[in-house]
């Protein structure tokens, strides 16, 4: 080629000027959001004469493993997939058909008569090519997967130490083109192609795992396990997979850089090929999993953070499920991330069209400015104990899980969960009792298992062994000191810190106001202010009781009173016979506060006394899940007088009973009302004793 002359061939898969001089000095160029990025290879080239060169990916080799065939399963296949081609431009054909006929000519393609169609996409490069891509999505819900044994990337990097400080990042090309498909589960596989020179239809198949199936990453990450089972690692040298990438690290630069050249050719020897481009060997910061690993921390990648930000507020559910899931991967860097997605999940859970006003872009916004100043979180080093601090906050269990370096505590991850429905109605101690569970739970993923300091305002141990069993049922008691109690490396302290800040970089104020975690559910739980459950050393002291009972096959109901010297009867009658006993106890309850105005004495009912919790009318134990309307309709009720309104409707009948119907009040029953003064003239209705009439 002469000077001025430009040769120019549009078949070829990468730019000819200059190619030589890119292949020696290890230079690739790419197009990241419309910006030249030129990245140096970082082998040297003593280190590239040590690997074996067939490792590297070129558009002319392809991957292939020497294992079995995967078979696939699919429900009813007797009754084929059929969806038609989308339409395809011509620059989209002329753009698939040079990509198209390499995997013809490796045979990762192959013609066919297959039952089975579903379409395919040209998609566009940054570079101008295009690239293949199946729409497998019909296949994919009739597809009987596997059960997913890939590592959670949540806590993945729990194996890695903050000694490690150098690392090598190794990216597999086409990793799921290396797995053989079996003959008889090709044809689910099959799309149709048009040739745009000679405009030739036919329809072509799959003969390994095609990109875009559900159980590709599934079944390459498994059959890579087993084989990298046959590698063993040096020492001081950590090995970590997810799927088709492979980090290696290490204390030692030349460890690593050795471990490296022994991977790469233990790879080569399998038939597997590795992306040259995207290779990070051994450096000190590296890009893994969307994180960045550098001494012994992990940051989120930059890239990720402004692909959020440049998401705009969601308008449809399906955006806010998008949003959600790119927000999940970050949690471990937002504090009490739980609570602040709690109103995109109950954006989720309102029916018909999302409404997004102006609060909800503040939250919003909120969210963002934790995104963008999250911290550094450390890497776990499993050698030393772990703190967590646990607390509650608007029915949310957040905490922060740290270890202590050079005096500091470092955040290794905070940790946030919502409280299931049930105890959302209990005590906040409580609350915290099922917090504290919740995010030993998920540190366990994290520490596995190691020694673990919990603290929180709470004293945890005493509510659980002492408060506990008169609100958890048997099962969760037993879950929950499984968990907190008989663990031999658990321990649980009481702090006076309130959140993670505090717990991180300061101390409470010394005249901070003590908490005592057993009185205040005392006193959360009372009925009211002045019902307490300790004898008086003063005042009368009445027994009550009610009764309902079948007697020559009518049932009766009714009850009693009794008190003063000798237990005489003050007070007696007989109930309408649709009450139950325990209305008929609430009723005796109700008769004796009345007697008892402006008096102090004490009411004996044990069985009474329980049921007392389940009529609270302020603040419920176990709230309703349509608390809103419930919380209004108790306000628009009228207020009766403190002895009365806790055990009564607002017609005086005993809550949990039933009101005189009209037939009843037809057939005669007297009604007798009683004006009460000092409140609004509240109406009571009762039946008339045999004996008043």
């Amino acid at each position: 080629m002469g000077i001025g002359n430009l040769l120019l061939v549009p078949e070829a898969d990468y730019n000819l000027l200059g190619r030589d001089l890119i292949i020696e000095m290890g230079i690739n160029i790419e197009v990241v959001n419309e910006e030249i990025k030129i990245k140096l290879c970082p082998l040297r080239v003593e280190d590239e004469e040590k690997i074996n060169s067939e490792v590297w990916y070129t558009p002319d080799s392809v991957g292939r493993l020497n294992i079995p065939p995967f078979s696939v399963i699919i429900k009813d296949p007797e009754t084929p997939i059929r969806v038609k081609q989308y339409p395809i431009s011509p620059e989209g054909k002329n753009g698939l058909k040079p990509e198209i006929e390499r995997l013809l000519s490796k045979g990762l393609l192959e013609s066919c008569m297959s039952p089975f169609n579903t379409p395919i996409l040209p998609i566009k490069k940054a570079d101008g090519s295009y690239r293949l891509v199946h729409d497998l999505r019909e296949i994919n819900k009739r597809t009987v997967a596997r059960f997913p044994v890939v590592a959670n990337p949540y806590t993945l990097l729990s194996r890695l130490g903050p000694e490690k400080q150098y690392y090598s990042v190794i990216d597999l090309k086409d990793a799921f083109w290396a797995c053989p498909l079996d003959e008889k589960s090709r044809d689910y596989f099959a799309f149709e192609w048009e040739d745009p020179v000679t405009h030739r239809r036919q329809q072509l198949r799959w003969t390994v795992l095609p990109q875009g199936f559900t159980e590709s990453p599934n079944l390459f990450g498994q059959a890579l396990e087993q084989i990298l089972q046959e590698y063993q690692t040096g020492e001081g040298v950590t090995l970590i997979q997810y799927v088709d990438d492979l980090l290696i690290a290490g204390e030692a630069e030349d460890k690593v850089r050795a471990e490296s050249i022994r991977l790469l050719n233990f790879l080569s020897a399998k038939g597997l090929k590795v992306s040259k481009a995207k290779l990070q060997f051994v450096e000190e910061e590296v890009k893994y999993l969307g994180h960045y690993l550098r001494k012994g921390e992990k940051k989120i990648d930059p890239e990720r953070v402004k692909g959020i930000l440049s998401i705009p507020p969601p308008k449809s559910k399906k955006q806010i499920r998008q949003l959600l899931g790119l927000m999940g991967y970050c949690r471990q860097w937002i504090e009490n991330y739980s609570t602040k997605v709690k109103i995109l999940y109950e954006k989720l859970s309102q029916g018909g069209l999302v409404k997004w006003d102006e609060k909800d872009d503040k939250h919003l916004k909120a969210l963002r400015h934790d995104l963008v100043n999250a911290p550094v979180l450390s890497l776990p080093d499993l050698k030393r104990p772990f703190y967590l601090f646990v607390n509650t906050d608007s029915r949310t269990a957040y905490g922060v899980l740290t270890q202590e370096w050079a005096g500091k505590k470092k955040p290794v991850g905070y940790l946030s969960k919502l409280l299931d429905p049930v105890s959302r109605g209990w005590p906040t101690c409580l609350q915290a009792l099922v917090a504290c569970a919740l995010l030993v739970e998920e540190a366990n993923k994290i520490t596995f298992n190691r020694e673990l300091r919990v603290l929180s305002p709470h004293n945890i141990r005493g509510i659980l062994q002492q408060k506990a069993e008169k609100w958890i049922t048997d099962a969760r008691l037993l879950k929950y000191e499984g968990i907190l109690l008989d663990s031999p490396k658990l321990t649980l302290e009481v702090t006076a810190l309130q959140n993670p800040a505090q717990f991180l970089y300061g101390r409470p104020s010394e005249d901070g106001l003590a908490h005592e975690c057993l009185s205040t559910i005392e006193e959360e739980t009372k009925i009211r202010p002045d019902l307490d459950e300790e004898e008086l050393e003063e005042g009368d002291r009445l027994f009550v009781d009610g009764s309902s009972r079948v007697i020559n096959g009518k049932r009766v109901s009714g009850y009693a009173i009794v008190g003063g010297e000798g237990l005489a009867v003050i007070e007696s009658g007989p109930l309408s016979g649709s009450w139950s006993a325990q209305a008929c106890e609430l009723y005796a309850v109700l008769r004796a506060l009345q007697l008892l105005k402006d008096k102090s004495a004490e009411i004996v009912d044990c069985t009474c006394r329980t049921r007392l919790k389940g009529i609270r009318c302020d603040t419920p134990p176990v709230k309703y899940r349509n608390w809103d309307s419930y919380v209004k309709r108790q306000q628009s009720r009228p207020r009766g007088p403190p002895e009365e309104y806790p055990c009564c409707r607002e017609d005086g009948t005993p809550r949990g009973s039933r009101q005189p119907s009209r037939r009843e009040r037809q057939r005669g029953k007297k009604l007798w009302r009683k004006e009460t003064p000092g409140w609004d003239n509240k109406t009571i209705f009762e039946e008339l004793p045999q004996e008043w009439e």
